[in-house]
């Protein structure tokens, strides 16, 4: 009987929790204020939907078990809205119903003042007026106005990085030439790549830890950063990438090596490949091999508007795998190259220049 009790007991303290707020939860874990509560019940709620025993929670939170309980207790009744504090008992925070929430997705999609609110850009005090005037809810915290700013799509964070020098006219003008031209080819039967160079860095990360009590503990970490860069061509027909590690520097030499890799490897007679916009794709001792008689005769480039890396389906993929990996500390460089490189290789990728994923307020392109 008393084994029965215990079981009901443990069960009771399993959450669930969705990958939209999974989400959420780490990027409150990961924030570096003052939310010192927030990020640890961020962190207990985590653990506890991946089966992670109560008691264990608690010491990894520096909370008791009862307190780590009530927690978990608060999130199967209020969601998200428990894991703020600031609010009147969390009562407001979960007063907007999910059509409205929807709703406000919708208008939330637009300036403020296309939606009869005077303000140039989405913030705290326009949050609030649009969610007092539309739905009669008026929040205690401005802690539940982030919230749902975050929730419908918005965020604090840098928007992409922005050059000048770029022209979307003809970006757009371009765009649509190199749509044309890579419709014909794969029509007449060529392998089509998407390919780019892509760099990633290895760091340790210091946490929190247990040392020995009474005992003089000498903690080290090493800080050295080591970076691996890839060469990276998507095919647009088979939807799978194609990756060769780049030993040193990116290079018009190891860029010349991997095509002439990826034409060995290819058998379509006639490949067409979108490189990135890097100078030294543009180099004359890379482009004088693509002639006739020369060692990459069997290619031919198709260039991007310039300051467009957007517009690269490949990039899509280094994000999406940037993200995937991210969120695992590996202790050596290997497993963390090793991770990224089983990740692109190891599925498909529906990325072509008609069907991008939406761009994310925080990613890796470059202009």
């Amino acid at each position: 009987m008393d084994f029965l009790c215990c079981f009901e007991h443990d069960r009771d303290m399993q959450v669930e929790v969705t990958p939209e707020e999974t989400d959420v939860l780490i990027r409150w874990k990961k924030r570096s204020d003052n939310y010192v509560l927030v990020r640890m019940k961020a962190e207990a709620i985590l653990y506890a939907s991946r089966g992670v025993d109560v008691s264990i929670i608690a010491e990894m939170v520096e909370r008791t078990e009862k307190t780590v309980q009530e927690w978990l207790a608060e999130w199967r009744a209020t969601r998200m809205c428990s894991v703020l504090t600031g609010h009147a008992g969390n009562q407001n925070a979960a007063e907007l119903t999910r059509a409205q929430k929807e709703e406000l997705k919708a208008i939330l999609a637009r300036p403020p003042s296309r939606s009869g609110v005077h303000a140039e850009f989405w913030d705290v005090p326009a949050m609030r007026e649009v969610v007092k005037i539309l739905f009669d809810v008026e929040y205690e915290s401005d802690s539940s106005y982030r919230l749902l700013l975050r929730l419908c799509g918005l965020s604090l964070e840098l928007p992409d990085p922005f050059d000048e020098r770029r022209d979307e006219q003809a970006i757009t003008r371009r765009m649509a030439e190199v749509k044309t031209e890579v419709k014909t080819r794969l029509d007449a039967g060529w392998e089509v790549y998407a390919a780019d160079e892509v760099r990633l860095e290895h760091e340790a990360e210091s946490r929190r830890t247990w040392p020995p009590k009474g005992q003089r503990t000498k903690l080290s970490v090493n800080r050295q950063k080591t970076a691996q860069s890839f060469f990276g061509a998507l095919s647009l027909t088979r939807k799978k990438v194609k990756l060769y590690p780049i030993e040193g520097n990116q290079n018009t030499e190891q860029i010349i090596g991997a095509l002439d890799r990826l034409q060995r490897e290819t058998r379509t007679e006639k490949i067409a490949v979108v490189p990135g916009g890097a100078r030294f794709h543009h180099a004359k001792m890379l482009t004088g091999l693509y002639e006739p008689g020369r060692l990459l005769e069997r290619i031919t480039p198709v260039h991007l508007p310039p300051y467009a890396p957007d517009h690269n389906p490949v990039e899509h993929v280094w994000n999406t795998a940037k993200n995937n990996i991210a969120n695992i500390q590996r202790e050596t460089p290997e497993e963390t190259f090793g991770a990224f490189a089983s990740y692109v290789t190891g599925r498909s990728f529906d990325y072509d220049f008609e069907r991008l994923p939406l761009r994310e307020t925080r990613n890796d392109f470059v202009s």
